[in-house]
């Protein structure tokens, strides 16, 4: 169990700093934004698009440290592992490779072995 707390603790820090980092990009968006002639419609959509990412990744970091000391917090953690590996998926689908497509698929990474660490560690511990 212990070493399935590594990689989701490692995981949950790695998401929370790049939420955290990601959300203090909004100034630049907005201050970007308002020297674009953009449809404000666009804008609003951007601008909250942008913030909402920020503050799933600052929840999922949390709730998959919740549930890796959790006793049976392991397929939380899996879905942690899906919903990042799917942010992942489309980051890359509609901005190519990048720094923010590379961490948020080694997240996803992490919390899937943690998740299944954990499983593991459940099922033979029952």
């Amino acid at each position: 169990m212990k070493s399935a707390r590594v990689f989701t603790m490692t995981g949950s820090v790695v998401l929370l700093a790049t939420g955290c980092l990601h959300g203090m990009g909004y100034t630049k968006i907005v201050a970007g934004l308002a020297k674009q002639s953009i449809d404000p419609v666009t804008a609003g959509i951007l601008k909250v698009g942008w913030f909402a990412l920020s503050a799933e990744m600052v929840a999922l970091a949390i709730i998959a440290l919740f549930a890796s000391a959790m006793e049976r917090g392991a397929r939380i953690v899996l879905v942690c592992a899906l919903a990042t590996a799917a942010n992942g998926f489309l980051l890359l689908h509609f901005l190519g490779p990048f720094i923010g497509v590379f961490i948020t698929g080694a997240v996803a990474v992490l919390f899937l072995v943690g998740g299944a660490l954990q499983a593991k560690t459940a099922s033979s511990g029952s």
